[in-house]
């Protein structure tokens, strides 16, 4: 199996290091090399790619921007030499952050993990990525087989567009083909409590919230600004403690 992407970057330097080191996995094929996202987006009116791999800062616009004017969205690896800028990058459900200069090892992980996606997405019925099985735990494919997972054992859901992280309480995770969207239809209401775009948590594994952030345990995790009175009304109800009656 095959991932054609398409790579930009308006520094020469990083991009055709960054094109030497995905010409080494025979898996890819480049489709164009670009120095900026208005080029990305003819490219893709041309000849969609499975895969975007884009730089964040570029002139005029920037890559964060092109993702959210495509109508439809494919994979995206987004590269930067500010780490800051990641928080913006998977509020667009980028699948991973490499900040520059990065290792050819952690390239090849986020390739990977796009690789793995791919064939997911290739190998797996919309309908079979996530099958609730009764109140205690779900279903969700897993290398052609189907994986039972506990609810008991979920710490957080994290959103990856068409798919979703599940993190569980031993350190792991598991992906699944499904929005998260669709799988907050599908989930408890009484275990599960979506607190941004992106995160999903246990609310039985909280420790500490406010409204900035969830706890859970050694994991902290930031708070939507437009979810922030559904969490603190979810978690706490009208327990609060009141500094003046």
């Amino acid at each position: 199996m095959t991932l054609s992407y398409i790579i930009a970057d308006d520094d020469i330097i990083y991009r055709e290091l960054m094109l030497q080191h995905l010409n080494t996995m025979p898996e890819l094929v480049c489709l164009a090399v670009c120095d900026n996202a208005m080029e990305v987006r003819k490219k893709m009116q041309e000849q969609p790619a499975d895969l975007l791999i884009l730089d964040v800062e570029m002139p005029g616009l920037s890559g964060i921007d092109l993702v959210q004017s495509l109508a439809e969205q494919p994979m995206i690896i987004f590269i930067s030499s500010h780490s800051s800028y990641a928080v913006d990058a998977f509020n667009v459900d980028a699948i991973d952050f490499l900040v520059k200069p990065s290792p050819l090892p952690r390239i090849m992980r986020a390739v990977n993990k796009a690789l793995h996606l791919h064939e997911l997405k290739k190998n797996t019925h919309p309908d079979e990525g996530f099958k609730p099985v009764d109140d205690n735990a779900f279903f969700i494919k897993d290398k052609g087989s189907f994986l039972k997972i506990v609810y008991s054992q979920v710490m957080y859901i994290e959103s990856l567009g068409d798919f979703v992280d599940i993190h569980l309480e031993d350190g792991t995770k598991k992906i699944a083909l499904v929005n998260m969207k669709s799988l907050e239809q599908q989930l408890p209401a009484s275990l599960f409590l979506r607190i941004s775009r992106n995160f999903m948590i246990n609310k039985h594994k909280l420790t500490a919230v406010d409204s900035n952030n969830v706890v859970l345990g050694k994991i902290q995790l930031p708070v939507g600004k437009t979810y922030v009175n559904s969490v603190l009304q979810a978690v706490l109800g009208n327990n609060i403690i009141k500094r003046h009656i």
